[in-house]
């Protein structure tokens, strides 16, 4: 399998999970009390699945890219450049 297919088989997971979402949130939004609490915790935990499926979904798509210009952390041009210390 490669990271494309990988990928659609994310997306299609993601798809999978929206309509989860849009079909509980009326269901969760007619309850009250402790039913709409755990209700609505349930629908956080699938808006951070979706979150983390379609994260996964964009690195499969994006894996092979220059990495160097997207990369969130950037080490300070000095640490490319600086002599070697020698240990004493």
């Amino acid at each position: 399998m490669t990271l494309n297919e990988l990928s659609r088989e994310y997306r299609t997971e993601e798809q999978k999970l929206t309509k989860q979402i849009d079909a509980y949130l009326p269901y969760a939004k007619s309850l009250s009390g402790d039913s709409r609490r755990e209700a609505y915790r349930r629908l956080a935990c699938l808006y951070e699945m979706r979150r983390d499926v379609r994260l996964t979904a964009q690195t499969l798509e994006h894996y092979y890219d220059n990495r160097m210009e997207k990369r969130a952390y950037h080490k300070p041009a000095a640490y490319f450049t600086a002599a070697p210390q020698v240990l004493s």
